[in-house]
Formats: structure tokens, sequence, C-alpha cells
């Protein structure tokens, strides 16, 4: 190492915490699911169509992943109509 770089040391302050936002089968209209994960995420309508044939296949799919503060904003927006998910 040359002298005037400096070797960076990041600590867990420095790195975000990754979480899961994660969308569960449940028993609600299908046309419902795909507009209020629309609404909550701002993806279109194939890629919320692909996350809710994942749900309801096999119980469960990621919505997103990303920082805890970013999750909760669109958690929030997917229980307006009492979705079942989870920040992991």
């Amino acid at each position: 190492m040359l002298p005037e770089e400096k070797e960076e040391i990041l600590t867990d302050k420095d790195v975000p915490v990754l979480r899961k936002l994660v969308l569960f089968n449940s028993n609600h209209i299908w046309d419902d699911v795909i507009i209020q994960l629309q609404k909550a995420t701002g993806f279109d309508m194939v890629h919320c169509e692909q996350i809710a044939v994942i749900a309801h296949t096999t119980g469960k799919a990621v919505v997103k992943s990303g920082e805890y503060s970013e999750l909760s904003k669109i958690d929030s927006v997917l229980k307006e109509i009492s979705l079942v998910t989870e920040i992991q």
C-alpha cells in the first residue's frame, strides 16, 4: 500500500442493516392485492403479479429488501387492506 493510500475501515454503524418485507398468502381478492402492492411499492403491474403468485403458491414472498424505515412505509400501505406482512 502506498503511503498516501488509506485503508477504509467500516464499522457496524456505517453498514445499513438490510431487512426483508415478506407478504404472506391470505384470503384477499386478487386484484386488490395487486393494486395495493403497486400503490405501496411503485412497481409495475407485472412485478406485483409475480409477487402475488409467489405468495399464493409458496405461502410467502419477499416484496422488497432494504432498510427498515423504507420497508416500514411500504408495510403500512399494505396493511391498509389488512394484508399479512412481516419485516424480517
